[in-house]
């Protein structure tokens, strides 16, 4: 039973009782699928016979032609601020030296110049393994239905097709790479290094990854065959080597000042403290900050509405790209969110008012059959199930700030500066963010950016064998604390929740 795509040309012979997003996935295509596979997202359409279906819900037939909708240009956090450190890597003798972050979502791979610790060539893609689910929860449970090979030669084909391409940008002999370091989250780290992450799926959630490793790369990455693998360990189940690539880029560990680090994905890390003492959380704020479980939600990518403000005439909004939107994506989101508060649209408890109730806002409120919403422009929407996710993700991350506060025995107002790091905090207006308590008020004159600050923490562990050995320490000085198992926990979130 044959079946092709187009326009790739590509064909597959699925197994009878296959969906097609399943014949996707053994054509080596990487459709979005939030949701797993699940039905309830909506984000795999394709065009069978010039209809529309999800593919997850769309059994395979002899012959089958699908189409397969183009993707837009995903803007990827590549760069961030720190990454310093004084050059003395685990291979002296290389040339070149790269550095590697393993997101949820994307992942980042840096060439380095192995004489000055520069950096040559950078260059990102979207995580392949979100055919399989938006976030690590997903992916944790295709591995252990079965799909860990393919979640593993998935990431390890895209960093290996990465990485030969900055070989090429820059003039470079795959074999003259030295030491390429990478860090990730623990779920992300497992399913690259091809093992299971079945401690993630039941308490007590313990790392498998407590040591650093020095590993033959070529067992891992193709376009590197000579070079040692650096692998950082992990703080906690669901804190990772990418929040200890915060830690050193941020230089907390060497720093008086009190300060929170926030890396919002679709797994939220954060760490508080200085180098008296610091502690990590991880929160499941989901993928609804990526737009992956709104209704209209969308990476940042071309079409996708990334500004939103309220101006004496009405909203107005910026697109990507510019054009008609198409969606919108997570600072959008969280601008339509402060947008929504600002002018009464909704109430401190998240609830849509009617038309009547806020005459203001009465040309976009507007009810269907699933209840109200709020239309933005044409069918871009935020739906009372839109909100509620924003709602539990902000208020999974605010609850995580207050309680590592709270262990350290802190007041907020104690906390010297705010660091945001990756491709969400970078594009946030961190106004908006804290208008609506997803970020504390009180901080926000304290609130900076720095970019993709794993990847940073990730080029120190490649050129430098004290951050390397910092990266293990670290691990034994953070303490993680595991949210749902501290007292007060459940009423600490649900009051996160209210804007």
């Amino acid at each position: 039973m044959k079946i092709t795509f187009q326009p790739s040309g590509r064909e597959v012979q699925p197994p009878q009782g296959a969906t097609v997003l399943e014949a996707m996935r053994l054509a080596g295509l990487t459709p979005d699928a939030p949701c797993g596979g699940g039905g309830t997202c909506g984000k795999c359409g394709v065009y069978v016979d010039g209809v529309r279906r999800l593919a997850c819900q769309t059994p395979v037939r002899p012959g089958m032609t699908v189409h397969v909708p183009a993707a837009g240009g995903h803007v990827i956090q590549e760069t961030g601020v720190g990454g310093e450190a004084e050059l003395d890597p685990l291979r002296p003798e290389a040339r070149f030296h790269a550095a590697v972050d393993i997101g949820t979502t994307t992942i980042v791979c840096h060439l380095l110049d192995g004489r000055t610790g520069a950096v040559l060539a950078t260059a990102g893609a979207l995580n392949p393994q979100r055919a399989f689910g938006a976030d690590v929860i997903s992916r944790i449970r295709a591995a252990l239905d079965g799909n860990m090979e393919a979640l593993t030669a998935a990431v390890r084909g895209e960093l290996s097709a990465l990485l030969a391409g900055l070989c090429r940008e820059a003039g470079a002999a795959p074999e003259e790479l030295g030491a390429v370091a990478v860090v990730g989250n623990p779920c992300m780290q497992q399913l690259f290094l091809g093992r299971s992450p079945a401690n993630l799926a039941s308490p007590p959630f313990a790392p498998v990854l407590t040591r650093r490793e020095v590993l033959p790369a070529r067992d891992y990455i193709a376009a590197a065959p000579e070079a040692s693998l650096l692998i950082a360990p992990d703080i906690a189940g669901y804190i990772g080597a990418d929040t200890v690539g915060c830690i050193l880029a941020a230089g907390l560990h060497q720093s008086d000042r009190l300060t929170l680090v926030v890396d919002i994905g679709t797994n939220g890390e954060m760490v508080l403290g200085n180098r008296h003492g610091m502690t990590a959380c991880a929160a499941a704020a989901g993928p609804a900050l990526e737009g992956a479980s709104i209704s209209c939600g969308m990476r940042g990518a071309a079409g996708a509405v990334d500004r939103v403000w309220l101006e004496e005439e009405g909203v107005r909004f910026s697109v990507i790209g510019g054009g008609a939107p198409e969606g919108i994506c997570g600072s959008g989101l969280i601008d339509l969110a402060a947008v929504l508060l600002e002018s009464g649209a909704v109430d401190r408890r998240g609830r849509l008012r009617t038309a009547e109730q806020c005459p203001r806002m009465a040309p976009h409120l507007t009810e269907d059959g699933t209840g109200r919403c709020f239309t933005l422009c044409g069918g871009v929407r935020l739906t009372q199930e839109d909100i509620r996710e924003v709602q539990l993700a902000k208020g999974a991350i605010a609850a995580g700030i207050e309680l590592m506060a709270r262990s350290l025995d802190v007041a907020l107002e104690e906390i010297d500066r705010v660091l945001l790091a990756g491709a969400f905090g970078s594009f946030i207006r961190k106004e908006s963010a804290c208008a609506i308590g997803l970020l504390p008020p009180e901080l926000l004159d304290r609130i900076e950016t720095m970019g993709n600050a794993a990847a940073s923490g990730s080029r120190m562990i490649a050129l430098s064998r004290e951050a390397f050995r910092q990266s293990e320490e670290l691990c034994r000085q953070v303490r993680g604390l595991h949210l749902e198992s501290v007292p007060g926990f459940s009423r600490c979130f649900a009051r996160h929740t209210w804007f």
